[in-house]
Formats: structure tokens, C-alpha cells, sequence
């Protein structure tokens, strides 16, 4: 037993997946193997059959993030096929979706990553907001559009797909004096601002209190964590991520 860091609780810790596991399920292959990209050894890559998890949790706020965030986020994101199959370069989708819950979906993920060990997501250490989201996961409190903003991109493979077979590990850049995270899953590279102060093109451009959010097409090759990725295998064996898919980085 050790403390749950989200609830702080001296309790039994469960297996806690950083990215809910259920987004990995268009990864996985006939054999439920899936790429992990490391960039060492003869191939570059190693295969995995179940989603990067960690004991960060106990089971009532592994069950509280799933009921009030994931649940919401699979039924209006994953099984609505909420982005198009296909979008080319530029173009833009609007949806519409519950403010609180789907904006929580993304902070849930963002707060995992922050508090793991895992090296996967080193980048993401979020400091003094580290409490405060934590606060707004259990009380089920969004915010105000500005605070933690979020924009997003579709992510579009060589064929103009929106490409939902890939996971990439969070980095972390600095936008107009903000402090901005960004991970690619569920078919998007999602960015989060993490500031004390609103960050104008975030707020703009992204998810609003209306529940709409508006998607601009970007080819995956333009992304600096795919192009990294890219790199990694190339040094290793040459493999083209593009016909390869199912890719966790």
C-alpha cells in the first residue's frame, strides 16, 4: 500500500494506464502485438501487447476517472468516429462535445503523465498546476475556457487518412511565453497550455465552453515527434512507419 496521487489516500495501488487502454485497441495487430519505437538494438523497435500502465492509483479514482472522463470521451469520440476517415492538408472539422467531461478526459491524461516515473513521459512535469488539475479531476470542475486551454490538430498519414493507429510520448514547448504540452492519440495531437495566465491563441483556436472544438488537418510528417520517431527507427533498420502503423512512441 502506498498513496494514490490523486486522491493522496494511503491505499492499494491498481495498474494505472497513463493513455487509457481502450485507445490503444487500433494498434494492436492479429497477434494484439503493437510497436513500440525505442530506437536501440538491431531493429529500433520492440513489440508489446498492452498499453504503458504504472500503480498511480487506487481502484475508486481508477473508477471515478473511468466513469466520469473515459466513458464519456469513448461514446462521444471513439465510437461516434467523431474526426472524418479522411482530410487533406488545411482542411478543418468542427464537433461539438460535452465541455467538462472531454476537457477532463485530456487534463486525466496530462496529470498521469506528470506524476509517472515512467521515462516516457519526462516531459510533462507540470509543477504547481500539478495540484490544481488534480483538484479539478476529482471535483469534475473544467474551468473557464482559458484555463488549460486545449487546441488540437488532426493527424493525417501519406494517404490523407486521419491516422488512429499511433501514440506518441508528450513534449513539452514553450508558446508565447506559456508552457504547452502535446501528445498524439485517438487521431490528433493534442496540445494543453499550462499557465497562470490565458493563453490567447489557445483559447481562440481551440475547445470552447460551448463544447465546440475545431480540428485543422496536419500531414504526420510535419510533426516533430513523428519526424523524431522516424529518425529513431531509421538508425536502427530502415522501416517505413507509414506502411508499418500501430506505433507507439
Amino acid at each position: 500500500m502506498t498513496t494514490c496521487r490523486l486522491c493522496l489516500r494511503h491505499r492499494k495501488l491498481c495498474k494505472s494506464h497513463i493513455v487509457p487502454e481502450f485507445l490503444y485497441i487500433p494498434l494492436y495487430d492479429s497477434d494484439r502485438e503493437l510497436m513500440a519505437i525505442t530506437g536501440r538494438g538491431s531493429q529500433g523497435w520492440k513489440p508489446l501487447n498492452k498499453g504503458i500502465w504504472e500503480f498511480l492509483l487506487c481502484d475508486d479514482c481508477e473508477q471515478h476517472l473511468n466513469r466520469e472522463f473515459e466513458q464519456p470521451f469513448q461514446n462521444q469520440w471513439a465510437r461516434d468516429d467523431a474526426l472524418p476517415k479522411r482530410m487533406t492538408k488545411d482542411d478543418v472539422h468542427t464537433g461539438t462535445f460535452d465541455y467538462a467531461s472531454f476537457k477532463l478526459f485530456h487534463l486525466s491524461i496530462l496529470f498521469r503523465a506528470s506524476v509517472s516515473s515512467n521515462p516516457m513521459f519526462r516531459a510533462v512535469r507540470l509543477g504547481l498546476h500539478e495540484d490544481r488539475i488534480r483538484k479539478m479531476l476529482l471535483d469534475k470542475d473544467a474551468g473557464h475556457q482559458w484555463e488549460y486551454p486545449l487546441l488540437a490538430f488532426a493527424v493525417t498519414n501519406s494517404h490523407n487518412q486521419v491516422e488512429r493507429r499511433v501514440i506518441t510520448r508528450p513534449v513539452a514547448a514553450r508558446y508565447d511565453g506559456h508552457s504547452v504540452y502535446g501528445q498524439i492519440y485517438a487521431g490528433a495531437m493534442w496540445w494543453i497550455s499550462a499557465s497562470s495566465h490565458p493563453n490567447v491563441t489557445f483559447c481562440q483556436g481551440g475547445l470552447r465552453q460551448s463544447g465546440e472544438i475545431t480540428f485543422r488537418a496536419e500531414s504526420w510528417d510535419a510533426i516533430g515527434v513523428m519526424q523524431d520517431a522516424s529518425v529513431a527507427l531509421n538508425a536502427s533498420r530502415r522501416i517505413d512507419i507509414s506502411k508499418r502503423g500501430k506505433v507507439v512512441f
